[in-house]
């Protein structure tokens, strides 16, 4: 039987510099919290299991992860007594005789991808201990790795370094995978002898070592190992983030006619030949197929654009829309909670929301569906081919059949025959010498 790997995310810190009441992990990048990209991270790079460890406080802000993690536990750190005590919480209560690596990680990084911490898994292969560290000009604040022949003596953590140990320029990832057989041993062995007077897990290179064992060290890219601890750091994440997204559309041939004003949620997904202008939003849940365009300064959301269709400038889809090949949505629209079939074409100044709109209908400037009566939200059904002229009202719940025509400028609470006409004005007056006589008020 082959044994387990599990993961261990360190989420217990405060978070203090976040100034936020949201958890650091809980806030999001992408569309998706930091502690959910982790989460996918470690179950992708197949991983069996993951231990969260909290402070109690905290706990029910996470305990929504478990609906979708069934393999996920969670344990608590009392006191913040540094990295080698809470991953001593996090592993107290495991059996780990059934467990062949032990993956450590914070509770901070996003940006950590699921192909590293696969290469963490195979490269452990050999060793007992595999730290994830990176080069870097400006070392600071980062525990250096003293390497040897390709193998790794110890970290020395910044604080406690000297002037030689300082110059180095590999460092610390803060991330470790770790051969479960002699872990707990091994934890009970760190000491608090340092300038923090914390329990500090990179002790365990050395504990390791002077046991006969054998660590190493896995190099990657920097902006992996970043760690959220500030909305100026979120803010990096998230432009680092998007950039990834970025280059992923454009490598698989979108056009994106100026990349840095475009913002992709995690789960985008677009076709094939699809082209995206300056200043576009994308929310979670957008589907985009082949052959769309997409205009200028739009914001979309829960919403599928289906081939050949056009979208914007300045249009707003959102909450649950579909809309169907070759429609042409144009400025100043907003699409909410409504169905569009082909060739639908709404082009400019409306609201359509809680609609469903059949192949070839025409929609006129301004029109609006009345959708919400102040308690409850009706539906509107647009029938095929039908015109709504400009200005027009829909109150709904209504029913435009197909081939009707609305004159603009009307307001509909009633149903629309088939192949009619509905209009409501009021009859046009004429006051002769107007203006004379207005003057000499």
């Amino acid at each position: 039987m082959n044994k387990k790997n599990i993961a261990i995310i360190l989420a217990a810190g405060k978070g203090s510099r976040m100034n936020s009441s949201i958890p650091k992990p809980l806030h999001k990048i992408a569309g998706k919290t930091i502690i959910e990209h982790i989460l996918y991270n470690i179950k992708d790079a197949g991983y069996d299991d993951s231990v969260i460890v909290l402070n109690k406080e905290n706990e029910s802000f996470f305990s929504y992860l478990r609906t979708n993690n069934t393999d996920l536990t969670f344990a608590f750190q009392k006191d913040q007594l540094g990295t080698g005590d809470a991953v001593r919480e996090g592993v107290k209560d495991l059996d780990l005789s059934e467990v062949e690596n032990v993956l450590v990680v914070f509770g901070d990084t996003p940006l950590l991808s699921s192909k590293t911490l696969r290469d963490l898994l195979n490269f452990n292969d050999q060793s007992d201990i595999t730290v994830l560290g990176f080069e870097t000009s400006d070392p600071g604040r980062y525990g250096r790795l003293l390497v040897s022949n390709g193998k790794l003596l110890k970290i020395v953590e910044a604080l406690d370094a000297n002037e030689e140990e300082k110059k180095i320029t590999l460092c610390n990832g803060g991330i470790m995978i770790i051969k479960a057989n002699k872990l707990k041993e091994n934890l009970s062995l760190i000491k608090n002898n340092n300038v923090k007077k914390e329990y500090i897990l990179s002790d365990l290179i050395e504990i390791n070592n002077n046991d006969g064992g054998q660590s190493s060290f896995l190099e990657c890219d920097y902006e992996e190992t970043i760690g959220v601890d500030s909305k100026k750091g979120l803010s990096k994440a998230e432009k680092i983030y998007q950039n990834r997204l970025r280059d992923s559309f454009m490598e698989s041939g979108t056009t994106i006619l100026d990349p840095e004003t475009v913002f992709f949620s995690h789960d985008t997904k677009i076709g094939k030949d699809v082209e995206i202008e300056a200043n576009v939003v994308f929310g979670e849940n957008v589907t985009i197929k082949d052959n769309v365009v997409i205009k200028s300064f739009c914001s979309i959301e829960n919403s599928i654009i289906n081939n050949g269709s056009s979208i914007g400038p300045f249009a707003r889809l959102r909450n649950n829309v579909n809309v169907g090949k070759d429609s042409r949505i144009g400025n100043f629209v907003e699409l909410k909670n409504s169905s569009l079939e082909n060739d639908v074409k709404i082009s400019h100044l409306s609201y359509i929301g809680d609609a469903e709109i059949q192949d070839s209908a025409n929609i006129g400037a301004g029109t609006i569906t009345c959708n919400y009566d102040g308690v409850n939200k009706h539906k509107t059904t647009i029938g095929k081919r039908s015109f709504i002229g400009s200005n027009t009202s829909l109150i709904a719940p209504i029913n435009i059949g197909n081939d009707a025509s609305i004159a603009a400028g009307s307001s509909i609470s009633k149903d629309v025959d088939s192949n009619s006409l509905a209009i409501t004005r009021a009859p046009i007056r004429f006051i002769t010498n107007w203006s004379k006589k207005f003057k000499k008020r």
